[in-house]
This record gives structure tokens, C-alpha cells and sequence, in this order.
């Protein structure tokens, strides 16, 4: 049996709206700001609803606006929406830090870990 989608996820993924600012470039180099709030984050990305056509695998810079914090971000998955929008999958080019202030910080696997007091 194939693993479902969920279980194969680096991290928890919770719907919290977010209010950000997403810039980036349309497919004829015109420059482009959205105004839009995360359906969905996780300490990898986050899920947007986008009203310029973006490609995977393009880069585009998420402005938290609450905190003004930026990241660089790929595109990793886009879906059409109704009304001429897009269902926009990021990922963090970037892992560190805790860019959403809800995540524990990320650990290396390979980490030397200490499951002890001494």
C-alpha cells in the first residue's frame, strides 16, 4: 500500500491564514507584487492563492507581512483555480530560522542528539 501524501511530509503543515506579499516576475519579465494570505504553512513553505500564472520551479520572494520578514522561495506547485487564480505551492530555498513563529527550529537529522540527562 502507498504511503499517503501526509505521512511522506518533512513537517507539520497547519491552516493558518497569513497576510503576505509575494514579488516575483510574469513569463514576459514584467515584474509582479500579490497580495494575498497563506491557505496553509509548514516550517518548508506554504500554500498561496496567486493571480499571476507562475511556473514551477521559479523563484519568488514571500514577504511576511506582519513581521516584514522575507524569504526566497521556488515554486514547487501550481493548480488552477476558479476566476482566474492559482493555487501556488512554495518551499523555502532557505530552511533556517522560524519564519511562521510557530515552529519549533529544525534539527539536521544527522545531528548528534543526547536522549539523557548527565
Amino acid at each position: 500500500m502507498p504511503l499517503r501524501r501526509e505521512r511522506r511530509r518533512r513537517s507539520t503543515r497547519l491552516g493558518l491564514r497569513v497576510p503576505v506579499r509575494v514579488y516575483g516576475r510574469s513569463a514576459d519579465d514584467q515584474p509582479f507584487r500579490n497580495l494575498t494570505e497563506t491557505l496553509a504553512v509548514n516550517a518548508h513553505g506554504a500554500k498561496v492563492q496567486l493571480c499571476e500564472p507562475v511556473s514551477p520551479g521559479q523563484s519568488v520572494l514571500l514577504v511576511h507581512a506582519i513581521t516584514e520578514e522575507e524569504k526566497e522561495c521556488r515554486v514547487v506547485d501550481v493548480s488552477a483555480e476558479r476566476r482566474g487564480k492559482w493555487k501556488v505551492a512554495l518551499e523555502f530555498v532557505h530552511r533556517e530560522g522560524n519564519f511562521w513563529h510557530v515552529f519549533q527550529p529544525l534539527r539536521r537529522a544527522n545531528a548528534e542528539r543526547k536522549d539523557h540527562v548527565e
